[in-house]
């Protein structure tokens, strides 16, 4: 039984507008690291220009320069999946597929 001065924790309850971040871990090789920057350069400068695009960010190891993670934050899961079929992102992912050894993006909700 709880004391008084305990107040229980509400229920976590996870709306459908809550913002999803998103992160995808990538490798690339350090002979193409050059020409990978400048497609993220690309593709960050049009995502951040994207409606429901809260934040957009290339960021790299600081131990280890061929290590980098794409961290993003959408307003919607709706305006992540509408993300993913504009042309510049199917255009620029496809010339980063060939230079990078990318993970599975992993999406996350805030719960705290």
């Amino acid at each position: 039984m709880s004391s008084p001065d305990e107040t229980p924790r509400p229920h976590v309850v996870q709306r459908p507008d809550d913002a999803v971040h998103v992160l995808v871990p990538c490798v690339i090789e350090e002979r193409h690291v050059a020409r990978a920057l400048v497609v993220y350069r690309e593709l960050v400068g049009a995502t951040r220009q994207e409606a429901g695009c809260l934040s957009y960010e290339l960021l790299q190891r600081t131990d280890d320069a061929t290590r980098f993670v794409l961290v993003e934050t959408w307003e919607s899961q709706d305006h992540l999946d509408a993300h993913t079929r504009t042309e510049h992102f199917v255009r620029l992912v496809a010339e980063l597929e060939q230079l990078e050894q990318a993970d599975s993006a992993e999406l996350y909700r805030k719960v705290l």
